[in-house]
């Protein structure tokens, strides 16, 4: 694999681009959350329900651990 001038693979700068995607895109998450513009769930609404969704999905790896024990 070649590198570039500066020493980089193609992979590695394609590695640090998606990083940089990633930091990009959770900024401006960030940023609509601080003026209002995103909705955000509280803690206690994110996880309600979530246990009996595992636990009722057939493939979920829950269900499957608890016929196993």
């Amino acid at each position: 694999m070649s590198t570039s001038k500066t020493g980089r693979s193609k992979a590695q700068r394609l590695r640090d681009f998606d990083e940089f995607e990633d930091y990009r895109l959770a900024s401006e998450v960030a940023e609509r959350i601080r003026l209002g513009e995103e909705e955000v769930l509280k803690t206690e609404d994110f996880w309600h329900g979530l246990d009996d969704l595992t636990y009722t999905e057939r493939r979920s790896p829950a269900a499957h651990s608890e016929k196993r024990g």
